[in-house]
């Protein structure tokens, strides 16, 4: 499945699951859930073999961060072999020991170039 088509897939299942969490579990929904995890789990499985200039995009439905945008092309400054493991102390945050080995770069929203750290299992190259 083209990029595109599997981003809208998969942002539209997520989309629709997140409106209905108020809502109990139906198997009907718990199937579609299913679905999606499997999908995520193969393209977070995926990984990619970044060099520093390239441009990548957040995978979509694996942005775990504000910034960047999904669609928003960053720039590969560094890959680290082994990776800075995340700091945060709390075993329940989804940033628990997260395997930072993406170094990127992107423009802020003044335009600014600014550098972070990411799992470069939630990225993807970005295609001309």
């Amino acid at each position: 499945m083209e990029d595109k088509q599997l981003a809208s897939k998969l942002l539209s299942l997520i989309a629709s699951q997140s409106d209905a969490e108020t809502q109990p579990m139906t198997p009907k929904r718990a199937k579609e859930r299913a679905a999606t995890l499997t999908e995520l789990f193969e393209l977070f499985s995926t990984k990619s073999n970044f060099q520093p200039g390239m441009l990548v995009k957040w995978k979509p439905g694996l942005s775990n961060k504000k910034k960047p945008a999904y669609e928003e092309p960053c720039i590969v400054i560094e890959m680290l072999d082994p990776p800075v493991l995340g700091s945060t102390d709390e075993s329940g945050s989804a940033y628990f020991r997260e395997p930072l080995d993406l170094v990127a770069a992107f423009l802020d929203d003044d335009g600014d170039f600014v550098v972070f750290h990411f799992d470069s299992r939630r990225f993807m190259p970005v295609s001309n």
